[in-house]
């Protein structure tokens, strides 16, 4: 090769060396570590914790309540532990026990109905008057209806660790017993061939202190009764309710909403001291101790 030849060589190699460089396409983004971290609950309901966490994840980010050990298994990036720990710090409060008082109004309108017959009769000047107000003449036939209330009142008080739970007496007879035993046969809670007696109703209550100082009282329905020469209690989860109430505020069982209106007037029903039914109703006030 002569020397011109070498020379355009090498001002080609400097060319090429010296033009950029085309650009390449980036590659896929190696996915986000992610950790599995464990953690402990203490009194925090699991299922109440995992609701929180779940709204805490990212799209890769999992959750999994493990409630035998009263724990939650998160697998997530590190900022996303960050957040799972606040919260979950918030939720974590320290053991408390919460008062329960319930007012319960045994409640009974008594109706009575009276006829009245008042007449007069008479044979010529003289007349003769029966009844009360007797008229001018003729028989005269009325009535009057009258309503009385009678009400009797009782208290409960329980004290219960945030997180337990505790029973509160409805009605130690109840005077609907046909319709709720086929209701529950019908829902599941018995078998058609059981022989209930002695039936009375209860309501569970499980209170636990939120962090933002509110109380959290689910609560649900209870048939306590005897069965074969046997006690039996058979709660009514399907119907369990969930109602945040503030600090020493009252509310009413009665306007809890069971979702079933049929079932939460028989069941808020009891026998009074004389045999009749009378309606029961109870008012609910928990404070932090």
């Amino acid at each position: 090769m002569g020397p011109i030849m070498r020379a355009l060589a090498m001002l080609a190699a400097a060319a090429l060396a010296a033009a950029p460089v085309a650009a390449q396409s980036p590659g896929p983004r190696p996915a986000a570590r992610t950790e599995m971290r464990v953690y402990d609950l203490g009194l925090t309901d699991p299922g109440v914790a995992a609701d929180v966490v779940r709204g805490l994840l990212s799209p890769e980010g999992r959750v999994y309540p493990d409630p035998a050990q009263h724990r939650l298994v998160v697998s997530d990036r590190p900022e996303v532990h960050a957040r799972v720990a606040e919260a979950l710090r918030t939720l974590n409060v320290a053991p408390r026990n919460i008062r329960i008082e319930v007012t319960a109004r045994l409640e009974r309108t008594d109706r009575e109905r009276r006829l009245e017959g008042s007449g007069t009769v008479g044979g010529g000047p003289i007349r003769v008057g029966v009844g009360r107000r007797p008229p001018p003449r003729g028989v005269e036939i009325g009535g009057q209806e009258s309503r009385a209330r009678t009400s009797v009142n009782a208290r409960q008080q329980l004290l219960v660790l945030s997180g337990g739970r505790a029973s509160l007496t409805v009605a130690e007879q109840v005077p609907y017993a046909e319709w709720l035993y086929t209701w529950g046969v019908t829902h599941g809670l018995w078998a058609q061939n059981i022989v209930w007696q002695e039936v009375g109703t209860s309501m569970v209550v499980e209170p636990r202190v939120l962090g933002n100082g509110t109380i959290l009282v689910r609560l649900t329905p209870r048939f306590d009764y005897r069965a074969g020469g046997n006690s039996q209690a058979v709660e009514v989860n399907e119907l369990s309710t969930e109602v945040v109430v503030r600090e020493g505020e009252e509310i009413t069982l009665g306007g809890v909403p069971f979702r079933d209106a049929d079932f939460r007037e028989r069941f808020l029903a009891g026998v009074d001291e004389t045999g009749q039914t009378a309606s029961v109703e109870m008012t609910l006030r928990a404070t932090v101790e």
